[in-house]
């Protein structure tokens, strides 16, 4: 029997003999007696329990909503942020409103974005290695005229408000561009005959042509621009961009970035058999 064993022992028999003389004092001292031996020992197991392990803490991340290619920089970061130490939670929201959450600091930063955004968003800071990229190709009715060039694009293409490269790349050549708020809005456009062209990443393009009740859209261009993409962190972060942009340089000279990006094509089906217009 322990020390500990023997002082309850005795402290029972004493509290029992009191009982007898004053039976209503003795239940209520009883009482706290047992509830303090009780969160005692509750403390002393959860503090010593053995094994146990501290919670990590955790980086929140705003991403734009069926933004396909965001998936392979989750996957990165999840990645890079493990080996940091941190657990990553992504929120996904529509696709202008993210980066202006992420700006406003209602998150940690954003998963990931074209370079220099930091004159439009200045409380976001890129972490220097890029994580994944973005392909532009322009979507038509199938009996479209093949694109070959952004040039060749005149007739009011549709853009999706957010997408900046897209909004860059229609303003750099001078294309009037008639906004739209999501893909589904523009692939439903161009299905119903009411514009000729939209401008969309061609992982988006992909899987929404395999997942939308759309007829008669294809790709319609080979690659029109490409343009790296780089992760955002709002500046009282600044701290975890030298350690996070070593593990994302070691990561990418590694070829671990370029395999957790080729692991997620190969998991879309069809996609190694369907390839751009070339």
């Amino acid at each position: 029997m322990s020390a500990n064993d023997g002082k309850m022992k005795t402290m029972f028999l004493a509290r029992s003999k009191a009982a007898i003389v004053h039976p209503q004092s003795f239940y209520k001292a009883w009482l706290i007696v047992c509830l303090c031996a009780g969160f005692t020992s509750f403390t002393t197991a959860t503090l010593a329990e053995p094994g146990s392990v501290p919670a990590r803490p955790t980086i929140n991340l705003a991403a734009p909503e069926k933004a396909f290619i965001q998936d392979v920089s989750i996957r990165v970061l999840r990645k890079a942020y493990d080996k940091l130490g941190y657990q990553l939670v992504v929120h996904k929201l529509p696709n202008l409103r993210s980066l202006m959450s992420a700006n406003r600091g209602e998150y940690d930063g954003e998963v990931s974005r074209i370079a220099n955004l930091s004159s439009i968003y200045p409380n976001l800071h890129a972490v220097p290695t890029a994580i994944n990229s973005i392909d532009i190709v322009a979507l038509g009715q199938q009996d479209s005229a093949n694109i070959h060039g952004i040039e060749d694009i005149r007739n009011d293409p549709l853009c999706v408000r957010g997408i900046i490269i897209v909004e860059k790349l229609v303003s750099a050549n001078r294309i009037e561009c008639h906004f739209v708020v999501n893909i589904n809005q523009a692939l439903t456009m161009l299905s119903l005959g009411r514009a000729k062209y939209t401008l969309l990443s061609e992982t988006n393009a992909r899987i929404s042509l395999l997942h939308l009740p759309v007829s008669n859209v294809q790709i319609v261009s080979p690659v029109l621009h490409s343009e790296a993409l780089y992760h955002y962190l709002h500046e009282r972060n600044l701290s975890l961009v030298e350690p996070l942009d070593k593990i994302l340089s070691e990561m990418r000279s590694s070829g671990e970035i370029e395999q957790i990006r080729s692991d997620y094509f190969d998991s879309i089906p069809n996609w190694a058999g369907v390839s751009s217009l070339q």
